[in-house]
């Protein structure tokens, strides 16, 4: 995890260097998810056998744009950040995981916890629009 606290750093710096040279695409977050998008058809085209070096670098650069959005929507105020998204991801799946059993039932649990955690995101963000 120490490399990821790295790659996340200098994400940070690179966001800090974009905006120095008011860079409008890489500051755009839809520029941003579209880039990713487009690293995600490349992915999908270096999965095959023999090719891991060049599968883990296009898996690479989907982290580095997914973790560039993060920041840039950090700095816009739509998320916490990286931590916050970390930390939410880990509830709820613990959540639907936690409750599994290897059966059949799992695919109806799954269902009904994530139609809790819908409900619950619903009530989210109803109380932050009126607070």
């Amino acid at each position: 995890m120490q490399n990821l606290k790295k790659i996340i750093d200098l994400v940070s710096k690179k966001c800090n260097l974009d905006k120095t040279r008011e860079d409008k695409d890489l500051m755009n977050p839809h520029w941003l998810l579209d880039a990713i998008v487009q690293e995600a058809k490349e992915v999908k085209e270096e999965i095959r056998p023999n090719n891991r070096a060049y599968l883990e670098d296009e898996l690479g650069d989907i982290l580095w744009g997914w973790l560039a959005l993060v920041e840039k929507l950090k700095r816009d105020g739509f998320v916490g950040g990286h931590e916050d998204i970390f930390r939410r991801t880990l509830k709820k799946y613990e959540e639907r995981i936690e409750p599994l059993d290897g059966t059949m039932r799992d695919y109806e649990r799954w269902k009904e916890v994530k139609a809790k955690q819908k409900e619950a995101l619903e009530e989210e963000r109803c109380k932050n629009t009126t607070s």
